[in-house]
């Protein structure tokens, strides 16, 4: 192995992207001494978790509604430092609206330890039989327990081998698991299923917990987090999209952007795999089949007053999954939004998006008696095809450490391998596992890891491993 140079003092960093993992690198790198600049090629930071102007004069609108889970450790921790926290608002009850339109409010219960927390979560859920209630706790428990071959099974594949109910499967396991994969169940790996089962809901009393933005994340991140990183000696630069990556010697010397050429000690690559491998080929290759993305789409709607009398809901057995309503308080603008959002919706109603609008609208006037009175004024589609990684079978063995050959150029982003879904929370983890490379590589210490939420022995027993 080459030696490591000689410590620079404060050397200056390019991040390249502006999104969540370029974001939290930043901060991370800050925190290490560094001179960091941000290079952001949109003209708004956020990156994926991006807001749009509403022209009918409502202020930003999400082009997708984000949540985050009390498992999001990394997230959470960068939000309480950023000074945002408070604008997250914190659920820890699960509204389900089944078939029939009945409502089930899950709770975890603190006064039990995990997983045992879970009880009144899953037995609260009145659209299932205690039978299949009670099949339902088992089958999370076997996902818990999923060892070696069998993870690498689809988890559609694997519920229905297992003999969980199939009625279980299409008014559980399949919105909680696409909705917090972004993929269908189908398609996704066991592996990941037991992620979002052991540390979303297994683990932790607070990890199911959701933790939901109540302001746009245009305001949140573009304004919050990016003023903070200012604060604290950042540079942020928007509309300065990176061209090329000039290395020399076996290292990154410089990024060439809109602007003109910056030099620096180090380069941290925060963009989606695509634009990765277009600046760094080598490092990753563009034609690598295996990383795949799953489009999420978001069905804006705009009526003449607000229905929506729950925080948030999962609409079970329906196209629709999720619906969440706005936080304006009365006689504000946006009173009367909502937005629905639909997970894995390649090939939704044939890309009929006046049919989509009809049938999400079909759906809430079934389920909110509100709504059968209220007029719709105006409505908006928007899907993003690479919204999230597909982690299918196999994906984490092609997804690339932040580490690279290039020993001052490091990775992030979602994508990369963070033992993480693609979530704020792996982009958040991504930024710090690349600051942490770059700075190893640079031969300075990296800032102390964000502690996990730590698993109950009885999970610790049960799934194997512990954190925290």
């Amino acid at each position: 192995m080459a030696p490591l140079p000689s410590p620079v003092a404060a050397p200056s960093i390019a991040v390249v992207g502006g999104g969540l993992a370029g974001l939290a690198a930043a901060a991370a790198l800050a925190d290490a001494g560094c001179t960091v600049t941000v290079l952001e090629a949109r003209r708004r930071l956020g990156g994926r978790a991006a807001s749009f102007d509403d022209t009918r004069g409502g202020g930003l609108v999400d082009a997708c509604q984000h949540v985050a889970m009390g498992c999001c450790t990394h997230f959470l921790e960068l939000a309480r430092r950023a000074g945002f926290a408070d604008r997250l608002r914190h659920d820890r009850t699960l509204w389900f609206i089944d078939p029939d339109g009945r409502r089930s409010a899950c709770t975890p219960t603190r006064l039990l330890p995990a997983p045992l927390h879970l009880a009144p979560l899953l037995f609260g859920m009145r659209h299932f039989s205690w039978g299949e209630r009670l099949r339902l706790g088992a089958g999370m428990v076997r996902l818990a327990r999923a060892r070696g071959a069998e993870r690498e099974e689809t988890a559609a594949a694997w519920l229905a081998r297992i003999g969980q109910p199939p009625r279980v499967i299409a008014l559980f396991w399949q919105p909680v698991l696409e909705s917090a994969l972004g993929e269908s169940i189908d398609l996704v790996s066991v592996a990941a299923a037991r992620k979002v089962a052991v540390d979303g809901f297994l683990g932790h009393p607070a990890a199911a917990d959701l933790h939901v933005p109540i302001d746009p994340l245009g305001v949140l991140f573009g304004e919050r987090l990016a003023g903070w990183l200012r604060g604290r000696g950042v540079a942020v630069e928007t509309g300065c999209g990176v061209t090329q990556i000039e290395r020399s010697a076996g290292r990154a010397v410089a990024v060439v952007h809109a602007g003109g050429r910056m030099a620096c000690d180090g380069v941290v690559l925060a963009v989606p795999w695509r634009a990765a491998a277009r600046l760094a080929p080598d490092i990753v290759p563009e034609a690598e089949e295996r990383l795949a993305a799953s489009p999420i789409t978001a069905v804006h709607l705009w009526f003449d007053r607000q229905f929506v009398d729950l925080p948030h809901a999962v609409l079970v057995g329906r196209v629709s999954q999720w619906v969440f309503r706005s936080e304006a308080e009365a006689g504000a603008p946006g009173e009367g939004y909502c937005q629905v959002v639909i997970s894995a919706s390649r090939g939704l109603l044939g890309g009929d998006r006046a049919a989509l609008v009809e049938r999400v609208v079909g759906e809430l006037r079934e389920v909110f008696p509100g709504a059968r009175g209220a007029e719709l004024l105006a409505s908006r589609v928007v899907t993003d095809p690479t919204a999230v990684l597909s982690v299918r079978p196999g994906v984490d063995a092609v997804r690339p450490p932040a580490a690279t050959a290039v020993p001052n150029l490091a990775l992030a982003g979602d994508w990369t391998a963070t033992g993480w879904p693609s979530t704020m929370e792996g982009a958040v983890r991504s930024g710090r596992l690349g600051a942490a490379a770059l700075l190893a590589g640079l031969g300075l210490a990296a800032p102390p890891p964000v502690p996990d939420l730590r698993r109950g022995l009885l999970v610790r027993l049960l799934a194997g491993g512990r954190t925290g």
